[in-house]
């Protein structure tokens, strides 16, 4: 093998990594952007559900009072003596 052969070859290695380390780079990055994209969807879904959770709770709270107040009102009403 020659000097130029010997040239050629080294910089066919060179620019053969070069060109993979490129091609990893941008995979990588590219996975990186989907998974962002993903967090941020699961984000927004996650933040619709807190409020919901929390629609569910003041609504339930509401019940709660209605139905403490209808207990009480029985309660009276049966304390009442019969005509």
């Amino acid at each position: 093998m020659d000097q130029n052969e010997a040239i050629v070859t080294v910089m066919t290695i060179a620019i053969s990594a070069a060109t993979l380390i490129s091609i990893v780079r941008m995979w990588v990055q590219g996975r990186r952007a989907v998974a962002a994209s993903a967090l941020t969807g699961l984000e927004g879904r996650l933040a619709r559900v807190e409020v919901a959770l929390d629609d569910v709770t003041a609504e339930l709270g509401r019940m709660t009072d209605s139905q403490q107040l209808l207990m009480k009102m029985l309660a009276e009403r049966q304390a009442l003596p019969l005509p």
